[in-house]
Parts: C-alpha cells; structure tokens; sequence
C-alpha cells in the first residue's frame, strides 16, 4: 500500500503547519516517514501549530500512535502545539484510548470568536 504526506501552511495570521498523511500508518517505515516530516516541519519553519489531518488514514498501528508522540514531543521543544483533526471513529476512539483525547477533542470543540 502506498502511503504519502502532504504538508502546506494553513493561511492564518499565526504559522500553522498542516501535515496530512495518507493511507495506513501501520508499518514503522510509515511511522518513520511521519516522525521525519515532523522534524523537518518543525526545523524548517518553527511553527505555532501543527495541525495533523487524519481524514485519509483509515488505520494507525502502535508504530503510528508512537511517531504521534514524537512528533507532539518535537512540536512542544519548539514551543508549538499540535492538534489531530478529522480522524475517522474507529482512529479517533483509538486515539483517545490511546493518551491522544485533549489533541482530538480540542479539534471537536466549537471555536469560540476572537
């Protein structure tokens, strides 16, 4: 199975990362890939916040959930938060059970008017 990630800069005032996987993040060659993309998002352009858009993975393994925590690891030494978007149920309860819930439920939350 092929497995890609995009990655674009979100157009807000504040330097937003979107990093998109796509396909299932079920081997450790794919975590490996997403731990990478993280370093170089992070490296190259020190965001505010990484948004990871889950919408295209239909599946994450334990390989996966850790490249997750190592690229949150990685955002948060360079004072950027991250947030998970868009999961399908069955990533999004995985996720939860998993340690990830503030990530995923701050992206289910209502956002308030600034």
């Amino acid at each position: 199975m092929t497995y890609l990630i995009s990655t674009r800069r979100l157009p807000e005032p504040a330097m937003v990362i979107a990093i998109e996987p796509q396909g299932e993040i079920g081997s450790a060659e794919a975590a490996d890939l997403l731990r990478s993309r993280f370093r170089m998002v992070v490296a190259a352009t020190h965001p505010d916040c990484i948004v990871v858009d889950m919408s295209a993975v239909p599946a994450i393994s334990e390989d996966g959930l850790d490249a997750l925590r190592s690229g949150q690891d990685t955002a948060a030494a360079d004072d950027a938060s991250m947030v998970l978007v868009h999961a399908a149920p069955q990533v999004r309860d995985q996720l939860r059970r998993n340690g990830f819930a503030e990530l995923v439920d701050r992206s289910d939350r209502p956002q308030e008017d600034a």
